[in-house]
């Protein structure tokens, strides 16, 4: 019984200390922010950055690694590129409809597959300001 009860510990503590863990399920893509009802979600490893709401699904690429990196850490940059994207989004500019495989295909993100299930997909091509 105290074997079992100290392994389980061991394994709550390991799994604690790693980073956004249970995000390995689905991506390492994380909500990193919320704008009139769309939740903001960046997946790093593949390079995308999903508005997701009840409805709908609106992907941005994160085509430098670095800079896009740099807009996730900083809230101020954050908060000025989602409002950025919601008033693109809004004006219907830059926004191409997608299928679910085209995106797959495209993105091989299963954080996308999971959020945009049953949703419209759209592609909004935004590109942030250089720093």
């Amino acid at each position: 019984m105290f074997k079992s009860v100290l392994l389980l510990s061991l394994a709550a503590l390991a799994l604690g200390q790693r980073h956004n863990w249970w995000q390995n399920i689905f991506g390492t893509g994380a909500n990193v922010d919320s704008v009139h009802g769309f939740t903001v979600q960046y997946d790093d490893e593949h390079d995308i950055v999903i508005f997701v709401n009840r409805d709908a699904c609106y992907i941005v690429e994160a085509q430098s690694d670095r800079q896009w990196d740099a807009i996730i850490r900083n809230t101020d940059d954050l908060h000025v590129f989602t409002e950025a994207v919601y008033n693109q989004i809004q004006a219907k500019t830059g926004l191409s409809h997608m299928s679910h495989s085209d995106a797959s295909s495209a993105y091989h993100s299963r954080l996308e597959t999971w959020e945009c299930a049953r949703k419209d997909v759209t592609k909004v091509a935004y590109m942030p300001a250089s720093n």
